[in-house]
């Protein structure tokens, strides 16, 4: 999918939308229900006569065999997540080896199928892309389809259960390392502290239309002393780009290799020249990591 095919998000001019009037023109059609996978057969016992089911090869093994082709044909998939509203994943279709993850945290009055065909269209099918849903919000019916995130804290719980259940779910395909992390607006604000808390785990970032003011020349430095690696500014609006660009040099000076992209007038969103802006330094964004090369 191109990113210059993809659906505009509309939202209010604000660091975190928080109005019903604040919707994303055009929206996709939402992703189609899938059940949770049903349960795997029950190994056959000894009165079946057949052999027992072999051992789950090591991990020199698979590397040697290869896996199965994942999920050949299907780009999305529900993942449910223990504690937590069932998330939105993009796969990387048809992988026979070991994929990275990103996650994607949405905005205020949002939704996480939104983010993941936005950054699939960026990130193809390299990764898995991981897309926490959050809480309802309550103040819309139920039937808007409308979510944001309680705090900090619960992001951070919810994203480390997000990436448990990817885990279970789709086993050896997963990669071992370091995330990814994207955070639009809400996701942003509450998502810079949580990476520059853990910059091994999130040494790669994303921050659009939101979380700047989390970011100095004394928490850049402590985040590239830990880890962290590059930060990527994405911005719609103009104050925000002005702001990304005294920003950047600053951050620079830190340790914190730092580059902004975007448009001074498409508004509070993510696609578009947006998404345009990452993808253009997407292979700035991932160098040096090797799992990522498609």
């Amino acid at each position: 999918m191109a990113v210059s095919a993809l659906p505009r998000a509309a939202f209010l001019v604000l660091g975190a939308c928080a109005l019903p009037t604040c919707k994303r023109a055009e929206p996709p059609p939402p992703l189609a229900a899938r059940a949770p996978d049903s349960a795997a057969p029950e190994a056959p016992g000894a009165e079946s006569g057949e052999p027992p089911a072999p051992e789950p090869a090591a991990a020199s093994e698979v590397e040697k065999l290869g896996l199965a082709p994942l999920a050949p044909g299907e780009e999305f998939s529900a993942l449910e997540v223990e504690g937590f509203a069932r998330a939105v994943v993009s796969l990387p279709t048809g992988a026979t080896t070991p994929r990275p993850v990103a996650v994607a945290l949405h905005g205020n009055f949002d939704r996480p199928e939104w983010q993941c065909e936005v950054w699939r269209g960026v990130f193809g099918a390299r990764g898995f892309i991981v897309c926490p849903r959050g809480i309802a919000r309550r103040d819309v019916p139920k039937s808007a389809d409308r979510w944001e995130y309680a705090s900090g804290k619960a992001v951070e719980q919810e994203i480390l259960a997000s990436l448990a259940a990817l885990s279970r779910r789709f086993g050896a395909h997963v990669a071992e390392g370091p995330v990814v992390f994207i955070g639009f607006s809400l996701g942003a604000i509450y998502g810079s502290p949580l990476v520059q808390k853990q910059p091994e785990r999130f040494p790669r970032v994303v921050l659009i239309e939101g979380g700047q003011k989390a970011w100095t020349r004394f928490t850049a430095a402590k985040f590239a002393k830990g880890g962290g690696l590059r930060l990527f500014i994405g911005c719609g609006q103009a104050g925000c780009l002005d702001q990304a660009k005294r920003l950047g040099p600053a951050l620079e000076k830190a340790g914190l290799p730092t580059r902004s992209g975007g448009s001074r007038t498409a508004g509070h969103t993510y696609d578009g020249p947006i998404a345009q802006a990452l993808s253009s330094e997407l292979e700035w964004l991932l160098e040096g990591d090797p799992r990522w090369q498609p």
